[in-house]
């Protein structure tokens, strides 16, 4: 019996796929070796197209940036909402979403967003653009936090207060980290807040 034949893909499906292979190349080689040290070449080689068919998808090293930032953040949005569906009833969901949410901190998602951050500080275009997609990713954040945090009974602005606390925390860590190889220093950090987040989430009329 002969095989069926696989169904060509459409031009549009192409075109996706290879637009999904610059941007993979992008954040791993910007996540490995750093943005300036980056060049759109190296992402054309790796990518295994050619630079044809990259400036077709992306005209301009800038636009490249951006699509590879916004698609970073879009994937971290995403792996955050689909870790905290898997929270169980009687876990302790604050230490396990806050382990979790270090834990992505110390991969290429902080890297990137430092190195774009650095670029793009001077040019008030590519700043703009910069806050507007991290601001998606913190509604992200905003969106789980505040569920998570609501079974503690603490009003909504005392949970805004501590995940913009913890966030500022855990990217202090994440930049002490690039020279600071001491994972129970960071660790113990991380303890203490839990501590002492718990005594304020929960208010003192409240048997928990």
């Amino acid at each position: 019996m002969e095989g069926k034949e696989k169904p060509r893909r459409t031009q549009a499906e192409r075109s996706a796929a290879t637009q999904t292979k610059i941007l993979e190349a992008a954040q791993y080689l910007i996540a490995k070796r750093g943005l300036a040290h980056t060049s759109t070449q190296d992402i054309a080689k790796h990518a295994r197209v050619s630079r044809g068919a990259m400036l077709h998808h992306f005209p301009s090293r800038a636009s490249l940036i951006q699509a590879t930032y916004a698609e970073m953040l879009r994937q971290e949005s995403e792996r955050l909402r689909v870790f905290a569906r898997t929270l169980q009833p009687g876990q302790n969901r604050l230490k396990a979403l806050a382990e979790y949410i270090w834990e992505r901190y110390q991969s290429g998602i902080f890297h990137v967003s430092m190195d774009y951050i650095a670029e793009a500080r001077v040019d008030a275009d590519e700043l703009s653009y910069v806050s507007a997609e991290s601001q998606k990713f913190n509604d992200a954040l905003n969106d789980v936090w505040n569920v998570e945090l609501e079974a503690f009974g603490c009003d909504v602005e005392t949970r805004q207060l501590m995940m913009n606390e913890f966030m500022c925390l855990v990217r202090g860590m994440a930049f002490q980290s690039q020279w600071r190889k001491d994972p129970e220093y960071f660790q113990n950090m991380l303890q203490s807040w839990l501590v002492r987040a718990r005594s304020v989430l929960i208010p003192a009329n409240t048997a928990r």
